[in-house]
């Protein structure tokens, strides 16, 4: 009797218990690594709005949830497989080349003058603008609520600057997180470090504020896996500067020219003449990121306990109906 009891009790805890872990498993987020480049499909130009290009070249492929209008320009590819430029709306392009094929939620308008690869994709990519989009922004934030865990030294407390970039207390770390104000970023002339590049891989920059950043030299960031977020930011201006690194600026317009960056860049919108290089952010694993995006580990931990609950739902069924 002592272990029928038993058998009992623990049968009908079953379900709530598995029902319990499958709640809390779809709760469950990726924490620590930061992908930003798988995020947006290996695009290297990403705009959660417009895309307006002209008069040079992007190394990797392009989307952007509203309409992409490109003059003058070449575009690689590599954007959610071998996609060039992947438009939510609209597709007006003039003057320039594509490596790979194209796509528009809308009206494509190609000029006779475009050098296109012999088989343009046509069909829908397998992707989803109003889900990527919300997981850039959600991304951003996580990114931004992260501590510094290094110094940015100011030596000299009036314009211009020479910052000394170090790693803080209980040393190097393989990522380093940097906290500043636009306005401090776009005062520095002399950006120095003195960071164990053997043991610090990559930095990520959290930018507060509009940036208006032009004539500063990055060079010492030219050995890392550099990001520089710009969480709250609206206007996000480059005028002759190489931005040695990747930008996210998921609520702002990017603008600018005379300049390049040379990594993966996701904004609100883009309306600028700057050079694209294709040097994606590399996967990190940084202590205290949390991201949004679930593993795929925990869709096949719900599908089991669901799976399981229902079994175990039956079977009492059944012992009910035999009884």
């Amino acid at each position: 009797m002592f272990n029928l009891e038993i058998k009992m009790i623990t049968l009908s805890k079953v379900p709530a218990l598995l029902l319990m872990s499958t709640v809390f498993a779809t709760g469950t987020a990726q924490a620590d690594v930061l992908d930003l480049s798988g995020l947006v499909g290996n695009a290297n130009l990403y705009s959660l709005h417009n895309i307006v290009v002209g008069n040079n070249s992007i190394g990797g492929g392009i989307a952007a949830a509203g309409n992409i209008s490109v003059s003058s320009h070449s575009v690689g590819t590599g954007a959610y497989g071998n996609y060039s430029v992947i438009a939510g709306n609209n597709f007006n392009y003039s003057n320039g080349s594509l490596a790979g094929g194209y796509y528009a939620g809308g009206t494509a308008t190609i000029s006779s003058n475009i050098n296109l690869p012999n088989t343009p994709a046509s069909a829908a990519p397998a992707m989803s603008f109003a889900s990527t989009s919300s997981e850039v922004v959600k991304t951003s934030s996580a990114i931004g609520a992260l501590a510094a865990t290094g110094n940015a030294r100011i030596l000299n407390p009036y314009a211009p600057q020479q910052v000394t970039l170090s790693s803080g207390a209980g040393g190097a770390k393989s990522v380093e997180v940097f906290n500043m104000t636009a306005s401090q970023f776009a005062s520095i002339n002399n950006l120095q470090s003195t960071l164990d590049s053997s043991i610090t891989k990559s930095l990520i920059f959290n930018v507060s504020g509009n940036a208006s950043w032009g004539n500063m030299g990055m060079g010492v960031l030219g050995g890392y896996n550099v990001l520089f977020n710009f969480t709250d930011a609206t206007s996000v201006n480059f005028n002759g500067i190489q931005v040695l690194g990747s930008v996210l600026a998921p609520n702002a317009l990017i603008s600018g020219g005379n300049g390049g960056i040379t990594g993966t860049v996701v904004a609100g919108d883009w309306n600028s003449t700057l050079t694209l290089g294709n040097k994606a952010f590399v996967a990190s694993d940084v202590a205290g990121f949390v991201s949004a995006v679930p593993e795929p580990e925990t869709y096949a931990m719900l599908l089991a306990g669901l799976g399981l609950v229902g079994f175990a739902a039956r079977r009492r069924k059944n012992k009910a109906a035999a009884a």
